[in-house]
């Protein structure tokens, strides 16, 4: 189909992909329309986490491509199962989010797989990134059977989505499916659907349930199984509506939280412009430069160029050269990290406790005002019969009452929180009731009256602040854990 050489440009001092389309290819009328408007639409794609195409044209009598050159490897070259969920999980977001731009821009990609995503090596002052490459060439190298080489075919088909296989209408939903495949493949080093007969690998996208992911990597959580079995519904109105929306559900479901705040691109259905590609794809990125009339042929073998082994140089076909894009380099995604830990906050357990022992006491301390009282009370009763035993009594229902709230709740502020803290407050809103009868119409034989309405009051104070202070409503909300 084509040779990838890695080319140093005429003018400038830096590298750039260049691939030199074969001659059948070059020579028919109608592929040569479809690659340049396919190319014409893929070049107006400006993402940094997308190869761009900055120039194309015909040189003895080979189609050609100009790429971005991104020094690196392929998804495809990480050690199968060894890959960690963290560095899958940024890998796969920062595809997501070039993808959304294209969606967003009419485009499709179609042919999402491991060694069509890109990984630049981490540079100084620069983490590893991840690019998509192979934007609009593979599907009109593959449109034509006899083009697509043994092999190929198959790779395609363990990332293609139910909808392209069954010859259906395809969107933005399809690339998300064959982007789950592909997170997938990174962690359990196979394709959900890996089988050696094309025909069980169809069967297995279009009816046959998607495999858990925690069945061969014990340590991804089953959350994660739930997010890629959405993102791999059968039917596409199933999925998420972004691939955005997936990779934060899978974030969130790694971490337990949101994924950082990101700039994101929302998707638009596209109807017009379908970017195929289901076919060899040999990563092509580099510069721009215009090839135009004879020069000096490349050098040196055919490779992918990721940055593996040694470069082949050589230098592009003369001619004047194009405006020259901004480095992508310049602009660096921000790649997803996992969420910053909080610094150790008081948890509220010690004043919950504090609020329930006084709590305890206070309800005790109630029931003796009211015990104490009222047994002197009965005996005066007995003496004099006509005395208004009305107010001991109210006062002895609302203490009696406050202190089972009171000692009820301190019990349950361990076990049943919120309804603990409830019940205190209500014991010592009540008990504070009760004092108002037994103030004003009783006083002890020992004048010990007003000692206790003290004690009580410093009592109520003491319990109604520890129970609604802050860190204990903290410790409420928080379950009683510690957060960190």
């Amino acid at each position: 189909m084509g040779t990838v050489y890695l080319a140093q440009h005429p003018r400038l001092p830096r590298q750039v992909a260049l691939k030199l389309l074969n001659r059948e290819v070059s020579a028919d009328p109608e592929l040569r329309r479809r690659f340049e408007q396919e190319a014409n639409v893929v070049a107006r794609l400006d993402h940094p986490g997308i190869v761009g195409i900055h120039d194309r044209g015909t040189h003895d009598g080979h189609l050609w491509i100009a790429m971005q050159y991104i020094h690196g490897s392929d998804a495809a070259r990480l050690t199968p199962r060894e890959v960690p969920i963290d560095r899958a999980l940024r890998i796969v977001a920062e595809t997501g989010a070039a993808l959304d731009y294209a969606h967003s821009r009419g485009v499709l990609h179609r042919d999402i797989k491991p060694a069509n995503i890109l990984l630049a090596a981490p540079d100084t002052g620069r983490a590893e990134r991840a690019v998509l490459t192979d934007f609009g060439i593979a599907r009109l190298l593959d449109s034509n059977t006899q083009l697509t080489s043994s092999g190929t075919f198959h790779a395609t088909l363990a990332y293609a989505s139910p909808e392209q296989l069954s010859g259906e209408k395809v969107d933005h939903r399809s690339d998300q499916y064959s982007l789950a495949c592909t997170l997938f493949t990174l962690l359990a080093g196979h394709p959900p659907f890996a089988a050696t007969n094309p025909g069980q690998v169809v069967a297995g996208h279009i009816s046959k349930p998607v495999p858990r992911l925690s069945a061969v990597r014990p340590d991804a959580p089953p959350m994660l199984d739930e997010v890629i079995f959405r993102a791999m519904a059968k039917r596409p109105e199933e999925r998420f509506g972004s691939c955005r929306e997936f990779t934060s559900a899978a974030w969130e479901a790694r971490h337990g939280r949101p994924a950082p705040a990101r700039t994101a691109v929302a998707p638009v259905r596209v109807a017009a412009t379908a970017v195929n590609q289901q076919g060899q794809s040999q990563s092509p990125h580099g510069r721009d430069q215009s090839p135009r009339g004879q020069g000096q042929s490349t050098h040196g073998q055919g490779q992918s160029p990721h940055g593996q082994g040694q470069s082949t140089h050589g230098q592009a076909p003369h001619g004047q050269s194009q405006a020259t894009a901004t480095p992508v380099a310049a602009h660096t995604p921000a790649p997803m990290r996992a969420p910053q830990t909080d610094r150790r906050t008081p948890s509220g357990r010690g004043t919950a406790l504090a609020a329930c022992v006084l709590a305890l006491l206070f309800g005790c301390w109630a029931a003796w005002v009211v015990a104490y009282p009222r047994a002197h009370v009965v005996r005066v009763v007995l003496r004099y019969r006509d005395l208004d035993i009305a107010p001991y009594a109210a006062g002895g229902a609302a203490a009696a009452g406050a202190a089972f709230l009171l000692i009820g709740g301190a019990v349950l502020l361990l076990a049943r929180k919120r309804f603990g803290r409830a019940m205190v407050v209500l014991g010592s809103a009540g008990f504070l009731v009760s004092l108002v009868p037994v103030r004003f119409h009783y006083d002890s034989p020992d004048g010990t009256t007003g000692l206790s309405m003290v004690a009580g009051l410093v009592l109520l104070v003491l319990t109604l602040l520890l129970t609604l202070s802050t860190p204990t409503a903290r410790w409420l909300r928080g379950g009683g854990s510690t957060h960190r």
